[in-house]
C-alpha cells in the first residue's frame, strides 16, 4: 500500500468514525452536509459539527443556511450523492468558494461523493 492509498483509507475510516480522534476533513469544518438516505453518510455526519441533511433539496439547504454568509473560517465537508454534490459545487462557486472532491477509493459505495468547500485563499 502506497502513501496515497493509506491516506484514502485513513480518510474513509475517519468519515465512518472508525478511527478515534481523526475526522475526515472535519478538523476545521464548521458544518457537514450529508445525504440521510445512506447509512455511510449518516455515520459521517454523526458526532461532528453542525450537520445538515440535504433531503433531496441541496440548493434549498444552501440558500437557507450558507448563501451570502461570509465564511471567514472553517470548511463545509460533505458526503452526498453525485447530483447533490454537483448542485452544492455550483452554489459554492457562485459564492466565490472552492469545491474539491475527495477521492476515497474503490472499496466504498460508488453512489456517494466525499467533498469539501473552502475559501479560495486557504491552501
Amino acid at each position: 500500500m502506497n502513501r496515497r492509498e493509506s491516506l484514502k483509507f485513513a480518510m474513509l475510516a475517519a468519515g465512518l468514525g472508525l478511527v478515534p480522534g481523526f475526522a475526515l476533513a472535519r478538523g476545521g469544518s464548521t458544518a457537514v452536509i450529508y445525504d440521510g438516505r445512506y447509512r455511510e453518510a449518516c455515520a459521517f455526519a454523526s458526532g461532528g459539527p453542525a450537520a445538515f441533511d440535504c433531503q433531496h433539496d441541496a440548493a434549498g439547504l444552501w440558500y437557507r443556511h450558507f448563501a451570502g454568509r461570509n465564511r471567514t473560517k472553517g470548511n463545509i465537508s460533505g458526503l452526498t450523492c453525485a447530483a447533490d454534490a454537483l448542485v452544492l459545487a455550483d452554489c459554492a462557486r457562485r459564492e466565490g468558494l472552492r469545491f474539491a472532491r475527495i477521492e476515497l477509493g474503490a472499496g466504498r459505495s460508488s453512489r456517494l461523493i466525499a467533498w469539501e468547500i473552502t475559501r479560495k485563499d486557504i491552501p
